[in-house]
């Protein structure tokens, strides 16, 4: 019995180190399947992981950025790969960030999570740095960066911007009799009060059954979405107001009000219910909803024409001539700092960016990008640098949307973003929406004791003043 112990361990630790060879074998020639066998010269490239958003056109974008790169570059290779995004791309981060698995660079990162990342000393300092700054120079960023400061440091270098809009279907307007999208509190009622009136015969024809669409409204795990649907009209009844500075909640009561009742004067008009592609479809079935720029070339495939099938409208303002401020869902790319990363690592990603917005390439990846994703990328040049001319005149969509730049503002920079978020959501938001529904449009419910809700809440999750 002892010796076919001693013989079964033998045999297994054979096993394993067969295995083991075999396996370093496979990874030699999958290195040189890859053009990575650099044994000649006695290294072997650096692996440099990339999380991209989790977004196929993204992905599809970066991974030609790094294959380009990864041509050029006899140190390092850029691998990418999808960063998770359940239950959400920022909580795929962290739990990387816990376990060891955290990439060397990735993008998807808005001010908010930024200030999360640098609070726990994951992220690098970048204003110091000779190639940041260089790279801010080249995409004419001296101003805008501003914006992406905390604390005085800066951390994110910045990708994209999107103002945020109101997203409409133009045959459904014309039918109403509207031949320009509404602007004020005036002109949407007018809007909403002719879809009422039209709901069972002219809408009813066309197919569509509601005004608003926003399958999140009642969500909390979809807090997210509060930049947008909440923060719109907030923004612009406010006239560019904050929600939190510091670790001091400032949200303005009334503006809250405002903003839920605006949602909520669409009354069981409005639609929760997930519908895949809504404004692909022959007929949509909705008349209004908040744009998704990264929808442009799909609706682009399905035959859809801007500004005769949809156009873009500016957040709603309470007057004639009051400014119409938006969310800007602004994103950009963070370098990390962990155990699990190199420095071998870290100079590849360093590597890896200066390429990216170097003096020869940065107006082409930003041009490549604007093409791969129809998202405006951070430039403080982009409506003067001929390189983006054509396509902005081939995207009427697009240049559209670049006139609201200026307008369009951040999200809160505060480590506990999310729980604030949640909390807006789940105490306030969701419970006023659903109430909401219950009711015919032009008859929102008051919104006040769901906004102080809300306010305690938040200030709750967040532990602010």
């Amino acid at each position: 019995m002892k010796q076919s112990k001693k013989t079964f361990r033998l045999l297994l630790l054979l096993c394993v180190l067969v295995t083991s060879l075999a396996a370093c074998k496979g990874s030699d020639q999958a290195d040189k399947a890859n053009g990575n066998d650099n044994t000649a010269a006695g290294t072997k490239k650096v692996k440099v992981d990339f999380w991209s958003a989790p977004n196929q056109q993204q992905y599809d974008f970066w991974s030609a950025k790094a294959e380009a790169f990864n041509a050029s570059s006899k140190e390092y290779e850029v691998v990418v790969q999808q960063m998770p995004e359940s239950p959400s791309s920022e909580a795929g981060i962290q739990n990387s960030i816990v376990t060891g698995t955290v990439p060397a660079i990735s993008e998807n990162i808005n001010i908010g999570f930024a200030a999360t990342l640098a609070d726990s000393g994951v992220v690098y300092e970048l204003q110091d740095e000779d190639w940041f700054r260089n790279i801010v120079a080249e995409r004419a960023m001296e101003e805008t960066i501003k914006g992406w400061e905390l604390d005085g440091k800066q951390y994110v270098i910045p990708m994209y911007v999107n103002p945020m809009m109101c997203q409409w279907n133009t045959k459904a307007l014309k039918a109403l009799g509207f031949e320009e999208v509404p602007a004020t509190m005036e002109e949407l009622e007018a809007v909403v009060a002719a879809f009422v009136e039209n709901r069972d015969t002219t809408m009813k024809e066309m197919g569509v059954s509601h005004i608003f669409y926003r399958p999140s409204l009642v969500r909390g795990d979809q807090w997210w979405d509060r930049w947008h649907d909440f923060q719109m009209p907030y923004q612009a009844f406010t006239q560019g107001g904050s929600l939190v500075e510091g670790n001091k909640l400032t949200m303005d009561r009334e503006g809250a009000k405002e903003a839920f009742e605006l949602i909520g004067m669409f009354g069981n008009g409005i639609l929760t219910t997930e519908l895949t592609n809504v404004w692909s479809d022959e007929n949509p079935s909705v008349l209004l909803t908040i744009n998704a720029p990264w929808e442009i070339n799909m609706l682009r495939e399905a035959g859809k024409v801007y500004g005769e099938d949809y156009e873009y409208g500016p957040s709603i303002v309470k007057k004639e001539g009051d400014i119409p401020y938006c969310f800007a869902d602004a994103k950009g790319l963070v370098v990390y700092k962990h155990s699990s990363i190199s420095e071998e690592e870290h100079a590849g990603a360093v590597a890896f960016l200066q390429w990216l917005f170097s003096a020869e390439n940065s107006s082409q990846t930003d041009l490549d990008w604007l093409k791969a994703t129809t998202m405006l990328p951070v430039r403080g040049d982009l409506l003067e640098n001929e390189t983006f001319d054509e396509t902005l005149t081939e995207y009427p969509e697009l240049a559209a949307l670049a006139k609201y730049i200026p307008y369009a503002m951040p999200s809160m920079s505060h480590e506990k973003m999310t729980d604030i978020q949640t909390a807006l959501t789940d105490q306030g938001m969701a419970p006023y929406i659903q109430e909401a529904m219950n009711t015919e449009p032009l008859h929102a419910p008051d919104a006040s004791a769901y906004v102080d809700a809300a306010i305690a809440a938040m200030k709750e999750a967040g532990g602010l003043e």
